[in-house]
């Protein structure tokens, strides 16, 4: 029998990466370019400790009996993949184009791309080659101002749906790219 295989655990506190990026030619093959370029937007100091994961459901059919059976089985159906709402910071008063408004005005109501969510890399470090993320295909909901809470914790927010508008790429390799 072969020896069980036992990988390392990795803290997943403050080591995830999130971003928004208008065009991925190839989701397998991410390029930098299309991730990093200038209209897109690391979310990764924007969204709150909270953000959710995406999710998939599997859904499983039980296939008809025919009169000699005496057994049923279950197949596979359909897949549902969901995204929780992202919850934002942002600051109401700040001045256009600061860092207070870059996501309210860049992550635009309605608008179809990409979130790249890049696991077990410090958060504030910048996507490179090599390195693997998820490319998730999404449209944008409506954003909606409002506040973490009513408390003294209480911080400003908008929070903005994220529709999941096909079958994502979970864990591919970031290459270089003109």
């Amino acid at each position: 029998m072969a020896l069980a295989i036992k990988p390392a655990l990795q803290r997943s506190f403050g080591n995830d990466g999130w971003g928004f990026a208008v065009a991925v030619a190839n989701i397998q093959v991410p390029k930098l370019t299309e991730l990093d370029a200038l209209t897109n937007f690391n979310l990764s100091c924007s969204l709150f400790g909270e953000q959710g994961d995406p999710t998939a459901n599997q859904e499983k059919v039980t296939l008809p009996r025919i009169l000699c059976e005496t057994q049923q089985y279950e197949v596979n159906g359909t897949v549902t993949f969901a995204m929780p709402d992202l919850i934002v910071s942002f600051s109401p008063q700040a001045a256009a184009a600061s860092d207070g408004k870059k996501a309210w005005e860049t992550m635009v109501d309605q608008l179809n791309g990409f979130l790249w969510r890049r696991q077990n890399v410090a958060a504030r470090d910048e996507l490179d080659v090599g390195q693997f993320v998820d490319i998730i295909p999404v449209q944008l909901g409506v954003k909606v101002p409002g506040k973490t809470s009513t408390g003294a914790d209480g911080v400003y927010s908008f929070t903005q749906g994220a529709s999941i508008t096909g079958a994502p790429a979970w864990n591919v390799e970031i290459v270089a790219g003109p």
